[in-house]
């Protein structure tokens, strides 16, 4: 008799929480986070095993625009930010030599979450995923700076959110 193993996923998730309204909002944010991303990077990489790092900020409008300028030189608040540890074409490698891949950085703005989803009244959380699978997506090379990647990477996430 054969015994399958199944492919264990290990993710780590360092999560600075800035804003008091995500802890009030999700006071299990960590474990929903480490859950969601290992649902997002399973539907990503359904065949490959790969332990992954990603550092996740939950902040709030006056950083986020801080990061924003700084960083993007757009002097405004936004839903999210990502910054990739790696370059864009990393990921379209075989991965299965590195251990531990450290995905990036992901910042998420609370009030530009909340004005968005009362201005199209929409669900908070599944506002909330979106933005995550947005953010690892970005993290692992996809872009959206012309139609036909905007198009690709709109579908993906679709899929993803199906699947979470």
């Amino acid at each position: 008799m054969m015994i399958m193993k199944k492919k264990s996923r290990m993710v780590k998730v360092n999560l600075v929480i800035e804003h008091k309204s995500w802890k009030s909002r999700y006071p299990k944010v960590n474990l929903f986070l480490k859950k969601s991303i290992k649902k997002i990077l399973l539907s990503i990489f359904p065949s490959r095993s790969m332990a992954c790092e990603i550092s996740i900020l939950l902040t709030g409008t006056k950083n986020m625009k801080n990061l924003n300028k700084k960083f993007k030189k757009i002097n405004k608040d936004t839903d999210v930010l990502s910054f990739p540890a790696e370059d864009k074409n990393f990921f379209k490698k075989d991965l299965k030599l590195k251990k531990k891949v450290y995905l990036g950085d992901i910042a998420l703005s609370y009030q530009y979450i909340e004005a968005i989803i009362k201005k199209e009244n929409i669900n908070f959380d599944d506002y909330f995923k979106k933005m995550l699978i947005h953010g690892v997506l970005h993290l692992i090379g996809y872009e959206h700076d012309s139609f036909k990647k905007y198009k690709k990477m709109n579908l993906l996430e679709q899929k993803i959110i199906r699947s979470i």
